[in-house]
Parts: C-alpha cells; sequence; structure tokens
C-alpha cells in the first residue's frame, strides 16, 4: 500500500500547516489581544478620572449648599431645590429691607444705591460713571476673578489720580468679585479717563504706573470659591474707607 501523504499531497500540506500557520496566528491573535488591552485600560482610566471630576463637582456643589444653610437664619435640613428657593425669597427680603432703608433715610448723595446690586458677572468690567447730584464724586465699577489683595489693588488705582474712595460695596460669588466704589475728588482737576484706564490695569492684573507712584505690581491672580463677601474683605474695606 502506498503511503498515505502520496494521496493529493494531503500529509505535506498537514505537516506545512502545523509548522506555520499555528503561529501566524498566534502572533495576530497577541497583537489583537495587545491593542484590546490598552483599548480597555484607556478605557478604564476615563471612566475613573470622570469618577473622580464629578466626585469633587458634588463635593463643592455640597459645600456651597453647607455655607447657604449656615447663612440663613433658622435654615433646616432640607433638600436642594427647598433650600435654593429658601435662599431666593431671603434675599428678596433682604432687598426690600435695603430698598426701605434707602427711601427712610432719603439716600445719601452719591450712595451706591440698592436697585444697583453688585451681584458679579461672568464678564470683566471696569468703568467709571458720574453720580447724579455731585460735580466732584464718581462712581467706579469693577468686576473680575476674586484674589489676594484686589481690594488694595483699588484702592491704590483710586489714590494714583489724586482721588479717595468714600463708600464702597462689594459681593463675591463663585470666585468672581463686583466691587462699587464712590470716588471723591477734592480741589484736583476729575481725571476720569486715567482712572478707568488704571481700574483696567487692575482688572487685567498688570502693573499699575500711576501719577507720582511709579510703577506699582499688582497682586498675583488666586481664585476663590465664596458665596456671599468674606467678612476679611468687608472689613479691609472699612479700614480703607476710614
Amino acid at each position: 500500500m502506498l503511503p498515505f501523504r502520496r494521496f493529493y499531497g494531503f500529509q505535506s500540506w498537514l505537516d506545512h500547516d502545523s509548522t506555520h500557520v499555528p503561529n501566524t496566528f498566534i502572533k495576530r491573535s497577541v497583537e489583537f489581544d495587545g491593542a484590546r488591552s490598552k483599548a480597555d485600560r484607556k478605557s478604564t482610566e476615563a471612566c475613573k478620572s470622570h469618577r473622580e471630576a464629578e466626585r469633587r463637582r458634588r463635593q463643592r456643589i455640597n459645600s456651597h449648599l453647607s455655607t447657604l444653610r449656615s447663612l440663613l437664619p433658622n435654615a433646616a435640613k432640607s433638600d436642594k431645590a427647598s433650600l435654593l428657593a429658601e435662599v431666593v425669597e431671603h434675599v428678596k427680603r433682604l432687598k426690600k429691607q435695603a430698598d426701605e432703608v434707602a427711601c427712610g433715610d432719603g439716600g445719601e448723595p452719591g450712595a451706591v444705591r440698592s436697585e444697583a446690586w453688585p451681584l458679579p458677572g461672568e464678564c470683566d468690567e471696569a468703568t467709571v460713571s458720574w453720580c447724579e447730584g455731585e460735580a466732584n464724586r464718581v462712581k467706579a465699577t469693577v468686576c473680575c476673578e476674586d484674589r489676594a489683595g484686589l481690594n488694595r489693588d483699588v484702592t491704590r488705582a483710586i489714590r494714583s489720580v489724586q482721588a479717595k474712595p468714600v463708600r464702597a460695596e462689594m459681593m463675591t460669588v463663585g470666585g468672581r468679585t463686583k466691587s462699587v466704589v464712590v470716588v471723591e475728588w477734592g480741589e484736583e482737576e476729575v481725571e476720569v479717563g486715567a482712572l478707568e484706564r488704571a481700574l483696567k490695569a487692575v482688572v487685567e492684573n498688570r502693573a499699575l504706573v500711576g501719577f507720582g507712584m511709579g510703577p506699582v505690581v499688582l497682586g498675583q491672580k488666586r481664585g476663590r470659591d465664596y458665596c456671599g463677601s468674606p467678612t476679611s474683605s468687608c472689613e479691609e474695606w472699612e479700614t480703607r474707607l476710614a
């Protein structure tokens, strides 16, 4: 009987296939497994990063909610929607009280009225406008990212044009600060344009070259998350207005 491999070369094909085909298949299989493993790792890392970012976001929200509860009188532990609704109503009551006080006092000349509530916006701002009925008083408005020494920089900008702050209101929310300052000049000529340029330098956190002051390096930016005006900033303004 003839050997089996002589019929149609079947045995030779088996011998060739057993030595070459499995190696190629194994190599490609390993490459595929490696690519799939790398993709799985990237997907796992992305999911982990997303979970961490979501955890930090929830922590910030819970921190702000805790701050709101501490600011409200007789605030009970309630759901977020009820707490925010109570905050809105409380702010409305405070604004109404401020309006009543302003009307009862007849309004101080050049005062920052309650309708110009200094809530910070998303856009940076540095403007100067005249106070009605006061020739030597203007209202300076600054809105920018909160940072250490911001009130000091605003005061330097005002004094660089030989003026002085006489009244100020400020609010800091979510790392943004808005200050509304009533500025008064003495006998000197009113330099509205110079004051506006100096305030823009404060907003942009650039070096301030004042009148007779030389170059003044403004404070470095340092964002902070607040809900409401920090007590230290209010005390700082009271000290500078004294």
